[in-house]
């Protein structure tokens, strides 16, 4: 499973909560130290190059796509929209995402994404799918963490359900400089998850039009 991109979320696996963008449209270019999404290591050796374009309509109504560099010359390629609303204090998301990568053969995920807020606390929940390859079942799974943030500082739990099976926390720190957006985030998954633990770094960019 790899980024999911509810209302531009900028470094996967570092940024953990959903940024509001504002109304209009967006584009974002950056790198990370290594690609980790919700705990897992998606298996990129050394370095990632990431980046992303975005509309969000005055509606709440938001539809983008990001793409990250693989393993020799692949890609992951993301779709995803949505409806972000508020209701008095609360803040929530609904939304489609699709994993979609250029390797032959590669399995492909898609994804129903809620995200609910309420000031410094954010929870997300996902109901998947995994579109295998021909001859290969198919697995549903579910995920649901519940992140904190206080001035830049952010600590995320997670969980896997259903056919995946797996839990992380991870810890992080982001910041705005010079126009340019950066962070690191430790990231410790169990041993279901069949990853090890790390500390990464993110760049990017962001540009409004």
């Amino acid at each position: 499973m790899m980024k999911s991109t509810t209302k531009t979320l900028i470094a996967a696996g570092l940024l953990s909560a959903s940024v509001m963008a504002e109304a209009g449209l967006s584009a974002n270019i950056g790198a990370m130290s290594d690609y980790y999404f919700r705990g897992v290591d998606q298996g990129v050796s050394g370095a990632s190059i990431m980046g992303g374009l975005d509309y969000e309509a005055e509606n709440g109504l938001s539809v983008g796509t990001w793409a990250a560099s693989l393993n020799d010359g692949e890609q992951e390629i993301d779709v995803y929209g949505g409806y972000a609303g508020e209701v008095e204090e609360f803040s929530y998301y609904l939304g489609y995402t699709g994993y979609l990568y250029t390797e032959d053969g590669a399995t492909d995920f898609h994804e129903i994404n809620l995200n609910l807020g309420y000031g410094p606390i954010s929870f997300e929940y996902t109901v998947g799918t995994e579109d295998a390859a021909s001859g290969v079942e198919e697995s549903d799974y579910t995920f649901a963490a519940i992140t904190g943030e206080y001035e830049g500082a952010y600590l995320t739990l997670g969980s896997y359900g259903n056919d995946y099976d797996g839990e992380y926390w991870e810890v992080g720190y982001n910041t705005t400089y010079e126009g340019l957006d950066m962070g690191v985030a430790y990231i410790d998954p169990d041993s279901e998850i069949g990853s090890g633990d790390t500390i990464n770094f993110y760049i990017s960019k962001t540009f409004e039009f």
